[in-house]
This record gives structure tokens, sequence and C-alpha cells, in this order.
């Protein structure tokens, strides 16, 4: 079975996200290494549930929401199981992945329909927010029910059966993958914790906030052995990391590999409201982490809404939904509206209004005129 998209896939357009069965031809796609393309072949085929049983290798993998990485896809991708992930600088078929939670098999779909898109030339482009390996011709052209009718710009090429970027089905790179993946999942891989982990501990923790813990960590006694790391907060283990992310910066500093830094998105956001002592350290032993703990002080409600993107929060939700977001902000408006006349004389808040709505509507008419909406 060929690389494919299941169908309701969104790909990343110089239009928005389009819905893999919603492209055309000359739609142009965005790719990670040659920006804009056009799409100059569309392939479309479908498996009934009778089929897949005789033949599994076609049934789909989904991969959750973040499975991969923060928002990395952003919503649950499904596809064909030899499909190339461009993850750490190579291509890893999904197949590869699998760990029976974040990367699993889907039974469910029936029937399966697959589609896969082809640009000018070997390329990779974002499904879900996921970097994936558009279609490559190895041969496999003629699986796809349209291929008789095969459409092309004058000039326009196949893409050839090579590919972008190294595919790797195994050894060291994709096990660190798959160790990475494992634990944003909750799963230890078996071997983890038998692992070389003891020894000086270099590192720092960098970055924290309410949401994520940046940094990085070397075993130098095992340059090539990745630290597993604890986030603790009051004594409780809130996340677990693995420090094998790339940093070229390391590379050059001469700390390993440079495959030695970490970023995780905490799996419950902190109460912005509240400050904090994060402790991170090394999980075979609880050795601290350079740099802990890192304190976070504690915001304000404007201050922790500042940081709120809304838009963001219902992009690609319906029209409904996005109804009901706005009736919820409409309605908490109403109850701050109601504490303001509280706390504050009627003269005054009308003082304030009178001053603050010719603001408000200037900058909507700017607004407007920016967007070409007026």
């Amino acid at each position: 079975m060929c690389a494919s998209f299941c169908s309701g896939t969104r790909i990343l357009t110089t239009r928005g996200r389009v819905r893999v069965e919603k492209l055309r031809l000359g739609d142009r796609v965005i790719t990670v290494d040659h920006g804009p393309q056009p799409v100059q072949w569309i392939g479309h085929r479908i498996y009934s549930h009778a089929f897949l049983r005789l033949n599994p290798n076609g049934v789909p993998i989904r991969i959750q929401v973040g499975a991969i990485d923060d928002g990395v896809p952003s919503r649950n991708l499904y596809l064909s199981p030899f499909h190339n992930l461009l993850i750490d600088g190579v291509l890893i078929p999904a197949e590869a992945l699998l760990n029976g939670s974040s990367v699993s098999y889907c039974k469910e779909l029936d029937p399966v329909s697959y589609y896969n898109i082809e640009v000018p030339m070997l390329a990779v482009v974002l499904a879900e927010d996921m970097p994936a390996e558009s279609y490559v011709d190895r041969g496999d052209r003629a699986m796809f029910m349209n291929t008789t009718s095969v459409e092309m710009p004058p000039g326009a090429k196949a893409s050839g059966s090579r590919a972008c970027a190294p595919i790797l089905e195994s050894g060291p790179i994709v096990d660190r993958v798959r160790a990475r993946i494992a634990l944003r999942a909750g799963i230890n891989p078996p071997d983890i914790m038998e692992r070389p982990q003891d020894g000086p501990l270099l590192g720092t923790v960098e970055w924290a906030d309410h949401h994520s813990v940046s940094g990085w960590a070397w075993l130098p006694d095992h340059p090539d052995e990745p630290v597993v790391l604890e986030i603790l907060d009051k004594q409780e283990v809130i996340a677990v990391a693995l420090a094998d992310q790339h940093r070229s910066d390391l590379r050059r500093s001469g700390i390993g590999s440079g495959c030695h830094a970490f970023h995780v998105e905490l799996p419950r956001a902190l109460d912005p409201m509240q400050s904090y002592q994060l402790v991170v350290r090394r999980a075979a032993d609880s050795h601290p982490l350079p740099g802990s703990p890192f304190p976070l002080d504690a915001h304000g409600p404007s201050e922790a809404l500042a940081g709120l993107d809304l838009a963001a929060m219902v992009n690609g939700a319906d029209l409904c939904e996005t109804r009901r977001v706005i009736a919820w902000l409409e309605q908490q408006a109403v109850k701050l509206h109601a504490l303001l006349v509280d706390s504050q004389p009627l003269a005054g808040i009308m003082e304030d209004l009178n001053e603050t709505e010719p603001r408000i509507r200037r900058r909507a008419v700017e607004s407007l005129k920016s967007s070409k909406l007026a």
C-alpha cells in the first residue's frame, strides 16, 4: 500500500487549511522545503472494511493530537501505514511509530478513502500541521482509481522515485523519536530506565512558565544516552521529559551530538494566579538539574488573559461552535460590567465609557480597512 492521507485530512495551502478531498489541480500547497507549490496530480482510492481484513497493510494509522510535538499534529491525523513523516530531519514511516496509544491502528473507518497529492518536486507538506511527504511515484500510481486520467500542466514532470530526506524504519534516531513519543503519551519504553544514567549531570533549566518547561541535560560519561527527567511541583511529579531534542548551539559548544535539549508542555496548565517553584531532576536518582528550582511568579487576571488566543482556539471549528464561544464571551462581559458598576459610582463609569467608545470605534474602522472589508 502506498503512502496516502485519509479523507478529511486538512492540508495547509495558500488559501488556508483545506481538506484533502477538496483540493483541486493548481491549488498551491505550502511545503516545508520549497514554499508554495501547485498540486499537479491527486490520487484517490477507496477500500472497504472487508478488503482491509484480508489486507491489513492498508489499515490506516491514527496519530493523536500533540503525539509528535506540541500542537503536532494539531488534530488527529489519519494516514496509511507507509506514509513517511518528517521528524528530526529524517523521514519515518508512520508504521514505525506505532505504540498502541498515541499512535495506533484505526479499524473503525469503513470505507477507508485515501488521497495523495503530487507537486512538481519531492517535497514535504503540512497535514494537520504535521510535516508529511507528498506523493512520490515509486511505481504504485496504478493503485489509484484515477490513474488513467492523470492531468498535469504542460511541462510538468512526475516527482520520481527518490526521497527528499533519508528514510529510516529503525535505528538509533528512530528509537529516540519513539521514546520521545512514548513519554509524551505517558508510556515508558521498556528499557528506558535500564539505560545508563549515572555520573555527572550537566545542563540547565532555561525557561519555565505555567504551561511548559525547557532546557538541556547531558551525561558526559554516557554522551549518547538521553537523560530522563522528572518535573515536580510540591514533590508531585507532573511531567516526564526526555532530553533528546537536537539543538545546533549545543553541538557547536561541544555538548555531545547536540541531541540533548528538552521542551515539554505540562499535561495540565498551572494556575497563573499562584506562584510555584518547579523542580527538574534526573529520574534515576532525583539529582536536580542546574537552574532548579525555577521560580514562577503569580500573574494578575489581565496578564493571564493576554496570552489567550481565542482565534487559535476556535480555528477549524464550525459556525455553531464559534457562535457559542462568542455568546459565552458576551455573558462574561455582562458579569464584568456588573462588577464594575458595584465598585464605581455610575457617573464615573459613564465618563470612562464616553472616553473609551470613540477609541474602540476608531480601532474597529481601522481594522476593517486593513482587512479590506470596509
